[in-house]
């Protein structure tokens, strides 16, 4: 089973303005700690930013106008947890603490295996999946 979203619903909107704002903070610093939530609707975009890296408002407020359009701005930022920071120290982490390196996916064997259920591919096929 599989969710089809259409790009114009607000969670996508919030996930490209969260996208957005951690590339900011990677304009601005070479190993931020950020955290974003986003929640957007009803003409109102509220945003928390947990981050290692000061953010200048003005361009997180172009960011979410370029994305969501003309919409109320709620933004919020606050410094990265002392406690987590002290956690991510040294290694990837992901998990419950929200703050997280970004790693990069790709479709294993494992992953086509889950997509398709009780389809399947060929030998051939899986063979040439990394």
């Amino acid at each position: 089973m599989y969710e089809k979203v259409n790009p114009c619903h607000p969670d996508k909107i919030a996930d490209r303005i969260a996208g957005a704002i951690v590339d900011l903070a990677y304009q601005n610093d070479t190993n931020p700690k950020i955290a974003v939530e986003v929640l957007i609707g009803h003409g109102k975009c509220h945003v928390i930013a947990e981050t290692s890296t000061k953010l200048d408002v003005n361009e997180v407020n172009a960011i979410i106008e370029r994305i969501a359009g003309n919409v109320e701005i709620d933004y919020l930022e606050v410094p990265q947890d002392i406690n987590l920071a002290e956690n991510q120290k040294g290694t990837v982490r992901c998990g419950d603490n929200g703050i997280f390196k970004g790693v990069p996916l790709q479709l294993n064997k494992r992953s086509y295996q889950i997509l398709l259920g009780s389809y399947s591919l060929s030998t051939a096929a899986m063979a040439s999946i990394s």
